[in-house]
């Protein structure tokens, strides 16, 4: 599990235990009963909302991979290029002083 994911996970359970808290130590504000389903609520709320993040740090980490991959092959050509046109040169020398 990434660090972040652990981290989203410790500040969902923070934020539980905070409404919890204070919704307990504020008891004109809601019943306990509000309280629990407000914290479930809550709770589903922060849980799309990791699920959506973590989704688009996939998406993210996909695309610079793909990017990484192209830019790999990119100069995979460039080395391929500029090493024939170095081997070139260099039998290219070669006839002109056997000539």
């Amino acid at each position: 599990m990434s660090n972040f994911m652990k981290t989203a996970i410790a500040i969902i359970v923070l934020a539980v235990v905070l409404v919890i808290g204070y919704r307990m130590m504020n008891p004109e504000d809601a019943t306990v009963g509000d309280a629990v389903d407000s914290m479930m609520e809550d709770a589903g709320d922060a849980a799309d909302a990791v699920g959506e993040a973590a989704s688009d740090a996939m998406g993210a980490a996909e695309e610079a991979a793909e990017d990484a991959m192209d830019a790999a092959e990119e100069a995979a050509d460039d080395a391929g290029d500029a090493a024939e046109e170095a081997y070139d040169d260099m039998t290219g020398d070669e006839e002109e002083a056997v000539e």
